[in-house]
């Protein structure tokens, strides 16, 4: 079996390691992850807390008139 050398093993996977990268590069631009131009888009997560319930809406307006929790 003939012997090769490193070099030539790298050469040829440097070569598809380029073109990897490029394929990929095509495929985020056309899923629109990535600009044409190479500018990322943000990507904005807007996470909204759920409404207090009814019972903690009373107790802070019990705090608030300077009442006892409950007498509402």
């Amino acid at each position: 079996m003939p012997q090769l050398n490193d070099y030539d093993l790298t050469l040829g996977l440097e070569e598809r390691v380029i073109s990897l990268k490029a394929r990929i590069r095509e495929m985020k631009i056309k899923i629109g992850e990535i600009d044409p131009d190479g500018r990322k888009e943000p990507k904005l997560n807007f996470h909204r807390s759920p409404p207090p319930e009814k019972s903690d809406i009373m107790d802070i307006k019990a705090k608030l008139l300077g009442r006892k929790s409950g007498q509402v």
